[in-house]
């Protein structure tokens, strides 16, 4: 595997946007609780087994995204962006040069990005965002007409590492 050297680096603040969808679940799953224990009497073991899957699932996404980190690395084909998801960053985009065809600074608002997280899909819509606030984003135009865009502070410093030839 070819050596990369991280060009730019930011960690994305996602924490309040992880709290807020933990408390919206969180209440969900408590008033649905209260709903089937006082609606049939008695708590059914699949109610339970549900429960334990949102909850799991709850859990597992807070942890994805509770930690994002955004960079640019060199590579030795060029420059790279890589959006890097979770403890330990085993969930990671990675768009190598020969994907990039070019990026720009822009910014949007809540409504133009589609809302909070992760929207969209670069397989089936050709267009993805990850949103953790409204205003300055990086986006990039990718080969075959994809489209991504992320939330970052001062995005022109990342479109300078990312259009700059080593």
């Amino acid at each position: 595997m070819s050596e990369r050297v991280i060009v730019i680096e930011q960690r994305l603040h996602s924490g309040g946007v992880a709290a807020a969808v933990g408390g919206i679940t969180f209440l969900f799953i408590l008033v649905s609780t209260i709903f089937l224990e006082t609606s049939s009497g008695s708590f059914p073991a699949v109610a339970i087994v549900i429960e334990i899957v949102a909850l799991a699932a709850l859990v597992s996404v807070i942890m994805i995204f509770s930690r994002v980190i955004v960079r640019v690395v060199q590579t030795s084909d060029g420059r790279a962006l890589e959006v890097v998801y979770g403890p330990g960053g085993f969930v990671r985009q990675v768009f190598e040069p020969g994907e990039v065809e070019a990026a720009y600074a822009r910014h949007l608002s809540f409504a133009q990005m589609g809302g909070w997280g992760y929207r969209g899909s670069l397989r089936l819509l050709r267009q993805a965002a990850l949103v953790t606030r409204r205003g300055d984003a990086l986006e990039v135009q990718l080969t075959r007409k994809r489209r991504f865009i992320v939330t970052v502070d001062e995005p022109a410093d990342f479109v300078t590492a990312l259009t700059a030839s080593a």
